[in-house]
């Protein structure tokens, strides 16, 4: 972890309000349930990729709170309360600053200012959304399965304009699929989560 990025956990530890746990190699293993295994190209992915996979696996499988590493803007524990007194709610987010940071087509791009970004939010377990998002990533997986096997990323943030051959590209497993499939739940969404500091260098 680079000097920026260890004082933007230090930061989120000490200022989200809540008990923050840094997902690794050495700890995911009693998360991963004996019924859904990892999939077997999830080592093959980038770095980058595989914390794509894992905020939708954690999120399908256990919900709760997921942020990137990146300084917070306040305390996450309303942000929870609110979730959590609404069971009609699948998802508390932030809203995107701008229509740039929205991917998988013209109509997510639309529809910009109604659902989340992919950096922080709180998430109801084994809901509709989370179920559809969890299958769509496992699809693309399938299918990239084969030239994963051929290019495994040897980059850790891998993609096919970096390394040639890797199957993946940057937004392809998560907001690719995340953006657009969240439209079509926007009665579902809350929006008070704290936003990360985008404006503050993290790598």
């Amino acid at each position: 972890m680079s000097p920026n990025r260890k004082k933007c956990l230090d930061h989120l530890v000490a200022n989200a309000g809540c008990d923050v746990k840094v997902i690794t190699p050495a700890n995911v293993t009693p998360y991963i349930l004996a019924d859904h295994p990892f999939h077997e190209g999830y080592n093959l992915l980038s770095q980058v990729h595989r914390s794509d996979y894992l905020r939708t696996y954690f999120m399908h499988f256990h919900g709760g709170g997921y942020s990137d590493i990146k300084f917070t803007t306040g305390d996450w524990n309303k942000a929870f309360d609110d979730i959590l007194q609404n069971d009609t709610i699948f998802v508390n987010g932030y809203h995107e600053p701008s229509p740039t940071g929205v991917y998988g087509g013209p109509h997510a791009k639309s529809l910009w200012k109604e659902i989340p970004g992919t950096g922080a939010f709180i998430m109801r377990p084994k809901t509709e959304f989370t179920k559809q998002w969890y299958g769509q990533m496992i699809k693309k997986m399938d299918e990239k399965l084969e030239d994963l096997k051929k290019h495994p990323a040897t980059h850790p943030r891998a993609t096919p304009e970096v390394q040639p051959g890797y199957p993946i590209g940057w937004t392809e497993l998560l907001a690719d699929i995340f953006h657009p499939l969240i439209c079509n739940f926007r009665d579902k969404l809350l929006f008070t989560v704290p936003i990360p500091d985008f404006s503050k260098e993290h790598k």
